[in-house]
């Protein structure tokens, strides 16, 4: 016998063994169920508010219905991150039907959605927005604020 055939025994006599144990679903009755649904529904009622320790203070004071709110900018979040899905499998697609083009401009739509969000989660976490654009689809330009004065030393006369 050769090596390959002793090798080829070998693998049919090996025997896998379970990695995992499936977990059966629990059967319920209807009472059993009405019961769960209103416990969950307790434990839901006795849950505290997150007290969003990595929020800025300034971020949450906003109110839900200004432009950089909290749950404004947790939503565009939401579509950068579907942005950059959706360019990712455009870019790593093997098909010949999308060109080197489109994957390289998949790839940099992809970039610069990774860095919004970026910016996003540090305006979070600072309270201090730092890019020119903002808004869902980083679509509208920032107006700026000026602070000191530049080209003029605010301590002398």
């Amino acid at each position: 016998m050769n090596l390959l055939n002793i090798l080829l025994k070998k693998a049919k006599s090996i025997t896998r063994e379970k990695l995992y144990n499936i977990m059966v679903k629990r059967k319920m009755t209807e009472a059993q169920r009405e019961a769960a649904a209103k416990n969950l529904a307790k434990a839901r009622a006795a849950k505290k508010p997150p007290k969003l320790a990595n929020v800025h203070h300034t971020v949450k004071a906003l109110p839900d219905d200004d432009t950089l709110s909290y749950e404004n900018v947790k939503n565009w979040i939401k579509t950068q991150e579907g942005i950059v899905k959706s360019a990712r499998l455009t870019e790593r697609s093997r098909s010949g039907d999308i060109s080197q083009k489109d994957k390289d401009k998949a790839m940099r739509t992809r970039i610069g959605a990774q860095a919004y969000i970026r910016s996003i989660k540090n305006y979070i976490s600072t309270g201090d927005w730092s890019t020119m654009y903002y808004g869902e689809f980083e679509d509208q330009l920032m107006g700026w604020k000026v602070v000191a004065p530049a080209g003029r030393d605010i301590n002398s006369n």
